[in-house]
C-alpha cells in the first residue's frame, strides 16, 4: 500500500494526526544523517518549478520549493519543513558510462544554519518508495558529504569532511564552489574547485541514471556553468 491510500484508510482528523507523527520520525531520522528515513514524500511539479522539473522532498510535497531558469543558471529557493531537502530531477537528463557532471553552486544568502546543497546523480524510481541515488554536497564550513540513498536507507560513504579546497561561507553570507563528478571505469572522482577531495570505487555507488541537484532546505542558491 502506498502513502496516499494509507492516509485515506483514515477517517476524519486521524489523517492529519497520521502525518504529524510521521513526519516527526522523518525529522529525527533526517538529523542523524544515516540510517532509515520513511519514504514519506511525493514528486511535485507544478508553477513552482521551471518546466520539464520534479522534485521529492525528503517530506512534505515540495510545494513550497522554487526552481526557476535565468538564462543558463538554475536558481533555487527553498522553503522549511514541512517542505524539506529535496532532489532536483529532469527525466531527460540521464548518463550511463564514463561521464563528468560538473557546475558551480553559490549561495547567495546567509544559511540560518549549516545546511547542504550540492549535485544528485545515478538516480532511478525517484517517484517511488524504493527510489536509489547518490549525492555529493558542500556546506558553510568548508565540509563536503557524499551519499547513497536505496529506497529508505541513506548510508554516508565519505561523513561531514573539511577540506581547504572548499571554499567556505564569507561574512556576507555568501559561498561559491565549482562541484565536478567523473565517473571513470573503475573510479568515481569527487573534486571541487578542480581538486580531487574523494575517490571511490564504481561498482561501491549508484552511478547510472538520472542526475540533478540535491538543495537542502532554507537556502537560496544559484546554480551555473553546468557541463554535463
Amino acid at each position: 500500500m502506498n502513502l496516499s491510500n494509507l492516509l485515506r484508510s483514515f477517517p476524519g482528523n486521524r489523517s492529519g494526526i497520521s502525518m504529524a507523527c510521521l513526519s516527526l520520525v522523518v525529522g529525527l531520522a533526517a538529523v542523524n544523517g544515516v540510517g532509515p528515513i520513511a519514504p514519506l514524500a511525493v514528486v511535485h511539479a507544478a508553477g513552482n518549478l521551471t518546466d520539464g522539473w520534479s522534485v521529492r522532498a525528503d517530506s512534505g510535497t515540495g510545494a513550497d520549493n522554487k526552481l526557476t531558469l535565468e538564462g543558463a543558471a538554475f536558481h533555487f529557493v527553498t522553503g522549511g519543513p514541512p517542505s524539506n531537502n529535496g532532489t532536483y530531477f529532469n527525466p531527460a537528463w540521464t548518463a550511463t558510462g564514463n561521464h563528468t557532471f560538473s557546475a558551480t553552486f553559490t549561495q547567495n544568502v546567509k544559511a540560518t544554519h549549516p545546511d547542504a546543497y550540492g549535485m544528485m546523480f545515478g538516480g532511478a524510481n525517484l517517484a517511488d518508495d524504493n527510489q536509489t541515488y547518490t549525492y555529493f554536497e558542500v556546506r558553510q564550513a568548508g565540509e563536503f558529504y557524499i551519499a547513497t540513498r536505496k529506497g529508505a536507507v541513506v548510508t554516508a560513504v565519505v561523513p561531514w569532511t573539511r577540506n581547504a579546497a572548499i571554499k567556505p561561507e564569507g561574512a556576507d553570507g555568501k559561498q561559491s564552489n565549482n562541484l565536478s563528478v567523473q565517473v571513470n571505469g573503475a573510479n568515481v572522482i569527487f573534486s571541487v574547485n578542480g581538486t580531487e577531495v574523494s575517490r571511490q570505487a564504481t561498482a561501491s555507488i549508484q552511478v547510472n541514471g538520472l542526475f540533478g541537484f540535491r538543495i537542502c532546505h532554507r537556502l537560496d542558491i544559484t546554480v551555473t556553468d553546468v557541463k554535463k
